[in-house]
């Protein structure tokens, strides 16, 4: 039995898809952290983040899980080969494949990151209170969960 007083989830999420990629550019993406000269852009740490979570991945499956043409992922992963934070391994069973894995600079950098990112968010305890800071970890992980069953 449906509860006529809750809207349909459909037209729930239709509405926040819209509002969702602005919110996390200003707020997430435009972090000091992410800006800094010395640093790497956001995407750069989304694939050492990725790399670290899965091990090695072809170039194509980069390509694929980011929605990135191979000929614009290759200069990212250059300058990542260039910064010695992953290498490029070519398969030993088919040479057209080449796999890319983080390195331990890499790791140690995304931890590095990891350690900065937390610090920056922990400023946000000023305008959040812990409750509303509890929730955002849990919908940020939820949201994560079931957008990867899709």
């Amino acid at each position: 039995m449906k509860n006529d007083n809750r809207p349909d989830p459909m037209v729930t999420i239709a509405e926040y898809t819209f509002q969702i990629a602005p919110l996390v550019k200003k707020h997430i993406s435009r972090m000091p952290l992410f800006r800094s000269e010395k640093g790497l852009p956001l995407s750069h740490y989304q694939l050492l983040s990725l790399l670290n979570e899965r091990g090695s991945m072809s170039v194509s499956d980069l390509s694929d899980y980011f929605s990135i043409a191979k000929p614009n992922i290759t200069p990212m992963i250059d300058r990542l080969v260039n910064d010695g934070l992953v290498e490029r391994i070519r398969s030993e069973t088919d040479r057209r494949i080449v796999n890319i894995s983080i390195l331990p600079a890499g790791q140690e950098r995304l931890s590095q990151i990891h350690d900065m990112l937390n610090e920056q968010i922990a400023g946000w305890r000023n305008r959040l209170s812990d409750r509303d800071m509890a929730r955002l970890a849990q919908s940020m992980e939820d949201f994560c969960t079931i957008l990867k069953k899709l």
